[in-house]
Formats: C-alpha cells, sequence, structure tokens
C-alpha cells in the first residue's frame, strides 16, 4: 500500500493501512497538515488518555498530525528524496531556504522557459480590509486577463493563492468569472483558494496576494508573522512558493523594509521575489573561499536561512572560518574535527580562540561528527546565539531590487489598452436630474469595486455562504 500526500492525511487514513502487509508512507512534514478545526481537542485528549494510554506517541493521534507525522515519529527518519523536477531554481529557492536547508536540488534550468523573469513583486496601493484587499484583486485580475492575450503566456496554467483566509480567492475568482472567456477559465486550468487547496497540484504561472497592507504614518510596523504554532504559517509559505512551474508573481500592499520587521515571513517573500538569486550568489561566493566540504555544508545551511556571512576571516595572524554578522555584531563559528581542526590542534585551537575572545569576539563551534549524524541539533547552539546576539537574516536587504521586466511591462501595455477601451464618455443632458451636463467616465466591470467594502453588493469577508448565494442570484 502506498498513501501519497500522506502529510495531509488524518487518521482515516490508518484504515487504508489495516489492508496490507508493507505500507509505504510518502509525503512532507514541512507541507501543510490538518489543523483540527473546529475540533473539541480537549475532549480528544480525554479519550486518547482512556483508551490509548499504553500507545507510544497517543497525543499524535489527536487529528493535528497527519499520517506521515505518524510514521516519522513511530519508524524513524524518513528517505529525504532531494531531486526537484517542478520550479526553475529562482522560484524554488524560497521553499530551499526555508524550510530545507539548502538540501533542495532543482534540476531544471533557468533557460527552460522564457517567462522572465522567474520571480516578479508587484506592489499596488492597496488597503486590507475583512481579509479582502481590492486594489491586489484587481490587478491580479487585470494581469490574468493580459495574459490571456499575450502569445508568450500560450497555453499556460495559472492559479491564484491568497496568503490570508479565503475570501480574497474567492473575489478574486468572481473577477476572473466576470472578466475571462469561460473557455479560457477552463482552459488556463484557473483555480483561486489558499494553499492547502493547491498542495500536490501545480500550475504555470501562480499569483500570491499577500493581502496585509501598513499601518497609517507613524504606527510603526505590523506584528512579526513568524513560523506560527505547529508552524502553520512556515508550512503555508513553503507550499505557496513551490507551486509555480515557470513565473511566481507576489502582489503585496507593504513596504517590506518600514511595514514589517526582520524575521517576517512577509517580507522575506517580498525580498525574495525582488531578487530571487540573492542567496544563490551569497553561497557560491563563499563557497568558493571554503577549505572543506564541512565548511561548504555549514555556510549552504546559513545562507539559506539569509544570513550574511564572510568565510575564513582575518584577524591578525588569526583566521576564522565563518563569520556571521548583522545589527552591528558578529559572531564567529568553527568547524570542528575536519582537516583543518582534528583533535590534535584543539588545544591551540582552544587557545586561539581565548586570545580573539579577549578582543570581543563570541564563538560557536560544530563537530563535525555530530553535524553529519544530527544536523538540526548540531546547528540549534549556532541560533541560539545569533539569536541572543540579536543577529538577524538580512536576506535581500543590501541587494538592488531586479531590473524592470520587458515581459511585464507588455503586460501592463495590454491592461492600458484595456482600460481605454473600457472608459465610455457620457455626456449627461443639462436639464436631466441626473447631472449638469459634466462629462461622466465610466469604467465597465469596475465600478463596484470602487466602492466601500460595506457597500458593495457581495461582502466576502464572511467566506464561502455569501459566495454560494451569489451564484443562486445568477
Amino acid at each position: 500500500m502506498i498513501i501519497d500526500e500522506a502529510s495531509q492525511a488524518d487518521l482515516n487514513a490508518l484504515i487504508a493501512m489495516y489492508q496490507a502487509d508493507k505500507v509505504v508512507i510518502v509525503g512532507d512534514h514541512e507541507q501543510v497538515t490538518p489543523d483540527a478545526v473546529g475540533q473539541n481537542l480537549s475532549l480528544m485528549h480525554n479519550l486518547i488518555d482512556t483508551y490509548l494510554k499504553d500507545i507510544p506517541n497517543s497525543r499524535l493521534f489527536d487529528n493535528r498530525f497527519s499520517v506521515y507525522d505518524l510514521g516519522r515519529q513511530s519508524f524513524g527518519e524518513a528517505i529525504c528524496l532531494v531531486e526537484h523536477f517542478r520550479c526553475v531554481p529562482e522560484i524554488i529557492a524560497f521553499s530551499n531556504r526555508l524550510s530545507y536547508d539548502g538540501r533542495i536540488r532543482p534540476l531544471r534550468e533557468s533557460t527552460s522557459t522564457h517567462l522572465k523573469p522567474a520571480c516578479i513583486e508587484y506592489r499596488v496601493d492597496g488597503v486590507a480590509q475583512n481579509q479582502v484587499n481590492w486594489k491586489e484583486a484587481e490587478t491580479i485580475t487585470d494581469f490574468i486577463k493580459a495574459m490571456c492575450k499575450h502569445p508568450a503566456y500560450a497555453g499556460k496554467t495559472i492559479g491564484v493563492i491568497s496568503m490570508v483566509g479565503e475570501s480574497q480567492a474567492y473575489a478574486i475568482d468572481k473577477k476572473l468569472r466576470e472578466a475571462l472567456d469561460p473557455l479560457d477559465y477552463d482552459k488556463r486550468r484557473m483555480l483561486c483558494g489558499n494553499s492547502a487547496n493547491f498542495q500536490g497540484d501545480e500550475r504555470n504561472i501562480i499569483f500570491l496576494s499577500v493581502i496585509d497592507s501598513g499601518k497609517d504614518m507613524g504606527e510603526g510596523p505590523l506584528a512579526r508573522r513568524g513560523e506560527g504554532a505547529f508552524e502553520a504559517f512556515k508550512k503555508r509559505y513553503n507550499v505557496a512558493c513551490s507551486l509555480a512551474k515557470d513565473q511566481l508573481w507576489v502582489v503585496h500592499s507593504l513596504d517590506p523594509h518600514n511595514d514589517l520587521k526582520p524575521g517576517d515571513l512577509r517580507r522575506d517573500l517580498i525580498l525574495h521575489a525582488q531578487d530571487p538569486a540573492a542567496t544563490i550568489r551569497m553561497f557560491e561566493q563563499e563557497e568558493k573561499r571554503a577549505e572543506s566540504e564541512f565548511e561548504r555544508d555549514v555556510i549552504r545551511i546559513l545562507a539559506n536561512k539569509g544570513y550574511r556571512l564572510q568565510t575564513q576571516w582575518k584577524v591578525g595572524y588569526y583566521r576564522i572560518d565563518i563569520v556571521v554578522q548583522g545589527n552591528g555584531k558578529r559572531l564567529a563559528v568553527e568547524c570542528d574535527g575536519d582537516r583543518w581542526h582534528p583533535i590534535e590542534k584543539l588545544a591551540d585551537d582552544m587557545a586561539r580562540q581565548a586570545i580573539l575572545e579577549r578582543l570581543g569576539w563570541t564563538f560557536a563551534r560544530i563537530r563535525g561528527s555530530e553535524f553529519y549524524r544530527r544536523t538540526a541539533e548540531a546547528m540549534r547552539p549556532v541560533f541560539d546565539q545569533l539569536d541572543a546576539m540579536g543577529i538577524q537574516p538580512c536576506f535581500g536587504e543590501e541587494q538592488a531590487s531586479a531590473s524592470a521586466s520587458t515581459l511585464v511591462q507588455e503586460l501592463e501595455k495590454i491592461i492600458d489598452t484595456d482600460s481605454a477601451e473600457d472608459e465610455e464618455p457620457s455626456k449627461i443632458d443639462e436639464n436631466s436630474d441626473q447631472g449638469n451636463g459634466n462629462e461622466r467616465e465610466i469604467r465597465q466591470g469596475r465600478i463596484q469595486s470602487r466602492l466601500p467594502l460595506a457597500d458593495q453588493k457581495n461582502d466576502f469577508s464572511t467566506g464561502p455562504r455569501n459566495w454560494f448565494n451569489v451564484f443562486d442570484e445568477m
């Protein structure tokens, strides 16, 4: 029995396992898992304590964990498949950095698609209200309409992912159904939803609608959005950013440097879309200076986490393997147990460290033997020390934004042409009770989106119920 996409399967999948002599469980614990929404977890835990008290890892049976999680805890470490065939390297680099410590090896070449750039950051002047950002919804709709007319996007499939709730996805889907020919909608395999709706699927083009908008002037940045409980936010971002085969659009209403704090997933995503090759460049630059494969593996993990680093840092007569910088501070990272730091030289290394510590340096040491047995545990003291020193990932901060894309400009030109064709100036009779002869400009299909959210006919903030009511009224 093979259970695929097991990270999405809840306890009901255990029934299938009873039918087999051997079971292969295929999944990814870094992707979206069941969240037990609407369930009484206290009642669930009481049942577990009553009936499953003698079963190992019984707390994993509360429906917040997948069958893959159960298998991983019960049978030990899994076989990790690191080859990646779907995305071009620039797209998968974000998930590779966020969730996989750079272990993923993308096998597609950047030249395998003519859609350039692979990642596009597009900022609009939108405002989020009740988990809906109408300006982002309108912008995404306009770009998809233009793509259906542009020859470079012929035959390309398209998806839209809401990064906050589902109301934005309902709003965009409604606009697309109104704007597109039904044949185009079906031919493009159009789908609007959240990360869970897309897991296990893929599209040539993916639009991400970030939705959130900044505070008023002087009120400071938004609350930091980190990994979330049970890494829920991290998993959603990982899935959302690994579905586009050829091109990923990040449509947002935020200033990543002023509206968002370091370590915010939204900030990291926007900066990645501005310069997706930043991580790759940093790793390649420092890899050349590394003296061993051990150092290169450590550099790969730190670079993919977004830290600014330099290898073989000279301090007078001495050299430090890796130096991580940020917030005006520096952490020295030493890789022990390799050719240059064998056990025989440990006393010399510690004496050198003592001298440099008197100069104000702080050290973290990694043993090679432990690193290759338990990588996460070996790296944890390094990350703990970085947090204690206030050194945060600065992924993309010092990189210039990607140059303006000719392809994006061509799409914008199509949008402008469509807008001009939609404008229908009409002169109102001076004697009519509708006006005093002023010329009124009407843009068809966009009148409703200009109204305040509370005045619009269909309010999507309440979720699917109103969405179905829309179809009932049609």
